[in-house]
């Protein structure tokens, strides 16, 4: 059996060795599929989980949302850091500890949280410089974009040695590296596994075509995009660790997003000078 059915294999039969995402993700997802959820459905939920809570307070309190007055309740932190924004960081919190404890890890999974927080910011910053992607909308997948590498790395440890080997070498992108040895890469695979949880197409389509965005259906087009020029800009500006060496950035970016050059430069700026807060940000949300 070639890798690519393993892997597929993996992912489709329910007996596999891949965890299954706490109850409170499964609520968390719910509410993010239904667009007349509430404040009060969200902040229910997360009040369930007292390690959640804890770490969703410190974050609202952190020089990342600067606040002037500090944030005591779970309903503030939700106006504080935003409905959607929120449920993308419990998302993203649950899924890395799901994965955390398992051994011989060959990924730099600190790195790789810290380049996805990176990208989440950038995302947010990119998408407020155009009209056709609510800022609050594209935090969710930008955040998660890149799972399908904490899979790779964890499950298939000594082929991925080989991909990062073949990308450093060849000095290609590691999701086209990916696809050598692989025949499948990171974004496929992430699609995959938030389907198996039943994540919804609007973070789904994102994460699947964040490297080749002119390929998305028109409609998660922009969305997958902006993900694509954030992870580029997250990259150049050395947040965290991605493992590819190899940035790229799709020649019709500028033209169907109508961001240019400059006001990309301006987010990659901006990343630089906010490594602090998104190195707190990591802190907040990977603690014990």
């Amino acid at each position: 059996m070639e890798i690519k059915e393993k892997i597929l294999k993996m992912i489709k039969e329910k007996e596999s060795d891949l965890p299954t995402l706490p109850i409170v993700i499964n609520k968390i997802l719910s509410i993010a599929s239904d667009t007349q959820s509430t404040v009060r459905e969200l902040e229910k939920v997360i009040s369930y989980d007292q390690a959640m809570t804890s770490k969703l307070l410190k974050l609202s309190n952190s020089m990342y949302y600067a606040q002037k007055t500090k944030v005591e309740t779970i309903k503030r932190a939700i106006t504080v850091i935003g409905f959607d924004e929120i449920i993308g960081i419990a998302i993203g919190m649950k899924v890395l500890s799901t994965f955390k404890d398992e051994s011989g890890v060959d990924l730099d999974m600190s790195g790789l949280w810290i380049h996805c927080i990176g990208v989440a910011t950038a995302s947010k910053e990119l998408a407020k410089r155009t009209n056709s992607v609510p800022p609050s909308k594209i935090f969710i997948p930008a955040l998660l974009h890149d799972m399908g590498k904490v899979i790779f790395t964890i499950y298939f440890k000594n082929e991925y040695k080989e991909i990062q080997k073949l990308a450093l070498e060849t000095k290609k992108p590691l999701y086209l590296a990916e696809n050598v040895v692989l025949k499948v890469n990171h974004a496929l695979l992430s699609a995959l596994l938030m389907k198996r949880w039943d994540f919804p197409e609007s973070i789904i389509m994102p994460c699947r075509f964040h490297h080749n965005p002119d390929a998305a259906d028109v409609d998660f087009q922009p969305q997958s995009f902006i993900i694509h020029m954030a992870d580029y800009a997250a990259q150049k500006a050395g947040i965290g660790h991605s493992g590819n060496m190899a940035p790229t950035l799709s020649k019709n970016s500028f033209k169907l997003t109508g961001i240019n050059q400059s006001k990309l430069d301006l987010v990659i700026d901006m990343l630089r000078r906010n490594k602090e807060e998104i190195q707190e940000f990591f802190e907040m949300t990977t603690e014990a």
